[in-house]
């Protein structure tokens, strides 16, 4: 079974020589060939808040182009296994050339700052989706928080004019990490699908990061995907175990209040730490087969691992 996955910060553990081979992370070449992953969203994670906001701007740029020369020396150490995924027309190549496809993404939208004129730099750059915050606010807008005048904020003016410019360009729109109200902020207003890259349900866990059955509801009825998050705490409250027989109680719930076109991976592989049942894509199938057995069928199954994924990006990669 082909596998599409949405989230990995595999570039935070690379070396500078982008040593997919012989990298100490969840994420190898290896394992991406066992796993039978077809494409693979690779992040450029800038935490930008974690910064003092007088060298903001110059340690998110940074901190940026080193994960992204690492992507770089990473893509032209493998030209006869990987590919990058540029437009739709990139995953059709990969599947004939039986290359990984690679996506670049960018985990926290706060290193656009407050220029629009940015994200063309970045899809220059080759950048197909951003998620628009991370644990700190941002220009753009709000991120989750267990405060709930927190999770009550939305979108900036320029994080509405930024949504509208990614969808514009032929940019994903990933809301893993917003608060609430930026989660209904770009519903209002998006004009394509967004995605979830790596979020669960917050009526099987409750953690904030997690999304509510309104929210599921509302991003299948936009034609968006969300992918399963591994993290412990996202899958059982202050937990420090990931197991198959959760994310299996997550997946359920999801289809149930979703449907099976809203289901996806986005395993945050090389981003959680715990004791990890599934510890790279080559475990993968544990997942699959543990799915089976409660009855999903062989179409839900290829829909989650493969086909639902290939239907968003495919659309969304082809701009106006």
């Amino acid at each position: 079974m082909k596998v599409i996955d949405l989230h990995c910060d595999t570039l935070l553990k690379l070396n500078k020589e982008g040593n997919l081979k012989n990298a100490k992370g969840m994420i190898t070449l290896d394992g991406l060939k066992k796993g039978q992953v077809a494409v693979q969203c690779f992040a450029d994670f800038v935490p930008t808040g974690i910064f003092p906001k007088r060298i903001r701007t110059i340690a998110s740029e940074r901190m940026f182009q080193t994960l992204y020369k690492r992507y770089l020396a990473m893509m032209e150490r493998y030209p006869d296994e990987l590919l990058p995924i540029l437009s739709s027309e990139d995953i059709q190549r990969a599947e004939r050339e039986q290359k990984i496809g690679v996506l670049l993404t960018i985990e926290d939208g706060g290193v656009i700052g407050d220029k629009l004129e940015n994200l063309k730099k970045f899809y220059n750059m080759g950048v197909r989706l951003v998620t628009l915050t991370w644990n700190h606010p941002n220009f753009i807008g709000y991120p989750n928080s267990s405060d709930p005048n927190l999770m009550k904020l939305g979108l900036t003016d320029f994080g509405r004019s930024a949504v509208r410019e990614m969808e514009r360009l032929g940019i994903i729109v990933d809301i893993s990490h917003v608060s609430d109200g930026v989660f209904y902020d770009v519903a209002e207003i998006a004009e394509k699908p967004f995605i979830a890259s790596h979020s669960n349900s917050r009526a099987v866990c409750g953690h904030p990061r997690n999304m509510s059955d309104e929210m599921i509801r509302i991003l299948a009825d936009k034609g968006g995907i969300m992918g399963l998050n591994l993290c412990p705490v996202f899958l059982k409250e202050g937990s420090r175990e990931s197991r198959v027989e959760e994310m299996v109680s997550h997946i359920l719930h999801i289809r149930n209040t979703g449907g099976s076109e809203v289901l996806a991976l986005g395993s945050d592989f090389d981003g959680i730490t715990g004791d990890l049942e599934i510890k790279g894509p080559q475990d993968w199938e544990l997942l699959y087969h543990a799915l089976k057995k409660k009855g999903m069928t062989e179409r839900e199954l290829e829909q989650m691992w493969y086909g639902n994924a290939r239907r968003v990006i495919t659309e969304l990669l082809n701009a106006d």
